[in-house]
């Protein structure tokens, strides 16, 4: 009797745990179905099917041009969530927004890491016609870039669904009085907005100026004084990705607001004989043509990697009694040696750094 009251009473436990279950899951899943009920009506406001333009660069980087959707506002730094439905129905990813609040089009670079954005990268790859181009210089290599444009006839893209903006810790540049930006490889992302708008503030700022004279006021009063931006990288082809921004600066930035530090990591260490020979030759080509032959662009790359402490160092000289925004996009390896070296010359000096890391 003992055996058979035991075994009548095991399934009466788990009736009651059944019973209960309900109420351990209806929490998550109503916050779940919430969550699509809100994602859908934001998708069906931002549905983005008109692309303006779309490439694809060396390092296997897709960058979508999409036509700015009606109301769709936003701050530097922020970033948005894109879905492909030819790629899955149901897939959002996050990616930084690259254009600047003041353009008319959105754009986003998305770097080739998993199963759907190489499938993205397929999918708009066949929608365009690649263009192969070689370099001629110290450093050749063989590149294929793939563009196309909406204008042609008989381009037609993937549908493509946007839903943002969303926040993110850059998107605070303007109360710092100097910036310090730091991308390594794609990490470069959240900060090309932030450069392309503090751009355009210097070419509005230069307009004013021509029509009403110095009088009216500087670029300086309404935003950072200066900006610094190193981007650090190991393939050469990377630069690419952004040489229009940097050719901009380079023709634009008379005040010599934004200062820009290219870095090359898979070359020679700088003071390296070979590395000081590509120097040599590089300081001949760009003296001679203004472009540099590393990044092909008028900004000139360094070797190697730069030294963190005394670019701390140079900042806390330079802009002393000043705050300075330090914003990191890169692998974790570097974070804490940033975080304390902003600690550190905050402490020493009468600068203040203040860090902040984006999600990479």
């Amino acid at each position: 009797p003992p055996r058979g009251a035991f075994l009548l009473h095991i399934p009466h436990q788990d009736l009651v745990q059944e019973d209960e279950t309900w109420m351990f899951l209806i929490v998550p899943v109503l916050f779940y179905a919430c969550e699509r009920i809100i994602r859908k009506v934001r998708e069906n406001n931002y549905h983005v099917n008109i692309l303006k333009q779309a490439a694809i660069y060396p390092g296997n980087v897709l960058s979508l041009h999409m036509k700015k959707p009606p109301g769709f506002k936003y701050k530097s730094g922020m970033y948005l969530f894109v879905k492909c439905p030819d790629v899955s129905p149901f897939e959002w990813h996050p990616f930084s927004i690259t254009s600047a609040p003041g353009d008319d089009y959105l754009s986003v670079h998305i770097r080739t890491l998993g199963d759907w954005t190489s499938e993205l990268r397929n999918l708009f790859g066949k929608c365009c016609e690649a263009q192969v181009t070689s370099k001629k210089a110290t450093l050749s290599r063989l590149e294929t870039t793939v563009v196309a444009d909406s204008a042609t006839e008989d381009t037609r893209f993937p549908k493509v669904f946007i839903d943002g903006p969303y926040g993110a810790p850059a998107q605070n540049y303007k109360k710092y009085d100097i910036l310090l930006l730091i991308g390594l490889g794609i990490g470069a992302t959240p900060f090309i907005s932030i450069l392309k708008d503090l751009l355009n503030n210097i070419k509005s700022n230069d307009e004013v100026e021509s029509m009403h004279g110095s009088e009216i006021g500087s670029f300086k009063n309404s935003g950072p004084g200066r900006a610094y931006f190193y981007w650090v990288t190991r393939e050469q082809g990377s630069f690419d990705w952004f040489k229009g921004v940097m050719n901009e600066v380079a023709d634009n930035d008379h005040s010599d607001v934004i200062e820009m530090h290219n870095y090359l990591t898979s070359v020679y260490e700088e003071g390296d004989a070979r590395s000081a020979l590509i120097a040599m030759v590089q300081s001949l080509q760009h003296a001679k043509n203004g472009v540099d032959i590393v990044s092909g662009s008028k900004i000139r790359t360094h070797f190697a990697r730069p030294n963190w402490r005394k670019v701390f160092s140079d900042l806390a000289n330079a802009h002393k009694n000043s705050r300075i925004g330090v914003f990191y996009c890169g692998s974790p390896t570097l974070t804490k040696q940033l975080k304390d070296l902003s600690k550190e010359f905050s402490q020493t000096t009468t600068t203040r750094f203040h860090f902040h890391k984006e999600n990479f």
